[in-house]
């Protein structure tokens, strides 16, 4: 499971260093094989097991224009990297373009796969999100 939140740069030739943690925690469950691609509020990186998965649910998914849509969207923007000697993945100009990334951001991780996030993005939707928060985490419901 990934969570926690870091801070992060992305050079000027697209590259992320991911935290160590994060790639040991990678390596030993997934391998160094990762899918970036389009999410609908930011980037997502995935282990590339789980993004097959997800890929593999695509087609069950019964209104072809939700179906196509999640196609074009999800699996059209989606490039498979890997952790380079450095620590290192490359976040493609297009997915940085689209999500207004810039250079400061913030990995973050969400169970099964990583949200990346412009910093000042981050910062507006956390403070849009508390209104609703207490809510949200009434329904975990654990005993």
């Amino acid at each position: 499971m990934f969570a926690g939140s870091n801070r992060l740069t992305i050079d000027d030739k697209g590259r992320l260093a991911v935290p160590a943690r994060l790639r040991a925690q990678l390596g030993d469950e997934f391998g160094k094989q990762l899918t970036v691609t389009l999410g609908p509020e930011c980037v997502e990186i995935y282990p590339a097991p789980v993004f097959r998965k997800m890929a593999e649910q695509i087609p069950k998914i019964a209104e072809r224009a939700k179906r196509m849509l999640v196609q074009r969207l999800f699996l059209g923007n989606a490039v498979e990297s890997e952790i380079d000697g450095q620590g290192r993945i490359v976040v493609p100009t297009l997915l940085r373009d689209m999500k207004a990334l810039g250079t400061d951001v913030v990995l973050v991780g969400a169970y099964d796969h990583f949200e990346l996030w412009s910093y000042a993005q981050w910062q507006a939707n956390n403070t849009e999100s508390q209104q609703n928060y207490a809510d949200a985490f009434a329904a975990l419901a654990v005993s």
